[in-house]
């Protein structure tokens, strides 16, 4: 480690903290959880993760809530997540568990840790932002605030169905490749999740992980910002944060996006019935480590794994030292066994060099950016940028260091669907995407045809059959339950449903193309003996031409939040480009200007669609979809206002 640090050092290299979660540290975790919940009469499931997703631990109390149920849709019926894993966990009887009315779906008590504290690990940083899974709640519903009626929806609305398992990207487990247990990012088996208790780990202000708790209630997420209720899950999560817990100053509820101040927890140090640092030592705990297939295998025995140390080649990023794409400040590249794992290539129209371009001038626009979630006020942006081809094929992934984690598989996604719904052949594909096989447990969302003839109907055009150019703002738009965002009594966007049936496992087209996955992984997590695992991609969406890349076009799944958009040559489609982690307006901007600057330096003919066939020139009810956002001022060091404005 110190030669690394010194080869760092003469390359001029960011230095990152050698900090980790050890063994130890992960027993004092899981003790201070057990002790709160012994003091409550409760008994918790618990999963620690390092930086990259890696499951340290799963712990789980004798007689705890397994499987957990899903809330069910407070505004009307069951569609989407509660609805169709009715049933998904089978116990070795063979019958479900049954749960009080007011409930439906259950889900394994591990996935539900594991989730919950992956998302604490993946939308925080160590020098930048803390944020939880109460933060994710906040941002991820219909309004923003929730509860607060005829208000846009938050900012990251969608983002709770990225990271799936799965996605092509995220690493699944391999118990005889040891690569795989240290290299992220890692999936999580539910994507993010909304439900408080899941918390960021930290050591010497350094991100070091996540831990999630699940113990009493439904697997589900606070529907109002100005609710003070203190859960169980959140304050035995907080317990188990006790000497790891977040910076002060960076913690969410030291941050604002849109003017609104974010929330970190409704719990504090003083909700604590138990001295957390009077825990037992974990040796005197009963044996309690579970096994979750593809994600924890300790159980077997008896170990707790130690946590990797980020911006090393074992976790699977770690800083490019080719001094490709900016030698002075240079990005994070993924890796796999100590190889760069999409390292710059060209693909079906787009040349090297020009996709070294497109990922220069994005990183350069993210280093001159300020940033919306991080904390001092006027820090730099810190954000991931993918570029892919027309068939979703990766050719390039550079990160910032220290960007949040999340903002990984985010971007990927935002590319792929920028590229997918701007080919002209996106109805065709979505026309014939199979539906799932009849099973007495699944119950399938509408097929996806039926989104695509509702934008039909909705904009009195075929348009993802023609030539329009969509950026995954665009895309959001029409993936709302009002159209326009937020208002009430508007139509649902044709990507969505109306608002008595939207909740964030029921969002529309984005849970559809994934829905089955899930179910199949999670069935595989609760009976590994009779079902496979998902494949490593997300939907069966293939284009044209796809023997060049045989995975499906969008294979880590649709994303509906601004900073993606497609890349066109002249009035040829021929690639994607996503941003992600830092604020969506600055997602719009690095990938959104990034690309105008590339096509500019190269003078290829590569660059931004052309203004006459991008989506905001189609109406519904007399209004046009959005396509591109930029901050107004958004440099540190240069001037200028309006920057995308004409481009």
């Amino acid at each position: 480690m110190f030669l690394a640090l010194c080869a760092a050092l003469l390359l001029g290299l960011p230095a990152f903290a050698t900090q980790s979660l050890t063994p130890a540290d992960v027993e004092g975790v899981i003790a201070r959880v057990v002790q709160e919940a012994r003091a409550r009469h409760v008994a918790a499931t618990i999963a620690v993760v390092d930086r990259m997703g890696g499951v340290l631990a799963v712990y789980q109390m004798s007689a705890a809530l397994d499987p957990v149920p899903v809330l069910d849709n407070p505004y009307g019926p069951n569609v989407g997540l509660p609805d169709s894993l009715t049933g998904v966990y089978l116990p070795p009887t063979g019958i479900s568990k049954a749960f009080p009315k007011g409930f439906a779906g259950v889900l394994p008590a591990g996935a539900v840790a594991i989730a919950k504290a992956i998302t604490g690990a993946y939308l925080s940083s160590s020098h930048g932002n803390a944020f939880t899974t109460r933060t994710a709640s906040q941002i991820i519903q219909n309004h923003f605030n929730p509860g607060t009626l005829n208000t846009p929806s938050g900012p990251l609305y969608g983002v709770q169905f990225s990271s799936l398992p799965c996605s092509d990207l995220n690493v699944r487990l391999d118990v005889f490749d040891y690569w795989t247990g240290t290299e992220g990012p890692h999936r999580s088996p539910l994507g993010l999740s909304a439900d408080p208790g899941g918390f960021p780990l930290y050591k010497d202000g350094d991100l070091v992980g996540g831990v999630g708790v699940k113990a009493v209630g439904a697997y589900g997420l606070d529907l109002s910002a100005q609710d003070d209720t203190v859960p169980v899950d959140e304050a035995l999560a907080l317990a188990g944060t006790i000497t790891l817990d977040a910076p002060t100053e960076i913690r969410a509820n030291e941050i604002t996006v849109g003017g609104l101040l974010l929330r970190y927890s409704n719990a504090v140090p003083s909700d604590l019935i138990a001295n957390p640092y009077a825990a037992p030592p974990y040796s005197s705990l009963p044996f309690g480590l579970k096994e979750v297939p593809g994600y924890y295998y300790g159980s077997i025995n008896d170990t707790i794994l130690p946590g990797v140390v980020y911006g090393t080649p074992p976790a699977g990023l770690a800083p490019d030292t080719s001094g490709l794409i900016n030698p002075t400040h240079p990005p994070l590249i993924l890796m796999t066994k100590s190889q760069p794992r999409y390292p710059p290539t060209a693909g079906a129209g787009l040349s090297l060099a020009e996709v070294l371009q497109i990922l220069r001038s994005a990183y350069a626009v993210v280093l001159d950016t300020r940033a919306q979630i991080r904390n001092p006020p006027g820090s730099a942006a810190a954000i991931t940028i993918s570029v892919v081809d027309i068939y979703g094929k990766v050719l390039g992934i550079v990160t910032t260091p220290d960007a949040p984690n999340f903002g990984i598989d985010v971007s990927l996604q935002k590319a792929r669907t920028a590229a997918f719904l701007s080919n002209p052949a996106a109805g065709a594909l979505l026309n014939a995407d199979p539906p799932p096989p009849p099973s007495p447990y699944f119950n399938p969302e509408p097929p996806a045809l039926k989104f695509n003839a509702a934008a039909t109907s909705f904009f009195h055009a075929p348009v993802f059959s023609q030539s329009h150019a969509w950026s995954a703002r665009a895309v959001g738009t029409i993936s709302r339950n009002s159209y326009p965002d937020g208002i009430g009594g508007s139509p649902n966007g044709p990507f969505s449903f109306p608002a008595s049936l939207t909740t964030p496992f029921s969002d529309g087209l984005q849970l559809n193309l994934i829905a089955y996955d899930l179910f199949v992984h999670l069935a595989w997590i609760a009976d590994q003996q009779t079902s496979p695992d998902v494949p490593p991609y997300c939907t069966s969406l293939s284009a044209v031409g796809s023997e060049i890349y045989p995975q499906p076009v969008l294979a880590d799944g649709l994303q509906i939040f601004p900073g993606g958009f497609p890349i066109y040559r002249g009035n040829t489609l021929v690639g994607g480009i996503g941003a992600s982690g830092d604020g969506v307006d600055q997602d719009d901007l690095a990938s959104f200007l990034g690309l105008y600057n590339a096509g500019v330096i190269l003078r290829t003919g590569i660059g931004e669609a052309p203004q006459g066939i991008r989506a905001n020139l189609l109406s519904a009810y007399g209004i046009s979809p959005r396509y591109v956002n930029c901050p107004y001022a958004p440099f540190l060091n240069g001037s200028g206002t309006d920057i995308c404005d004409g481009k």
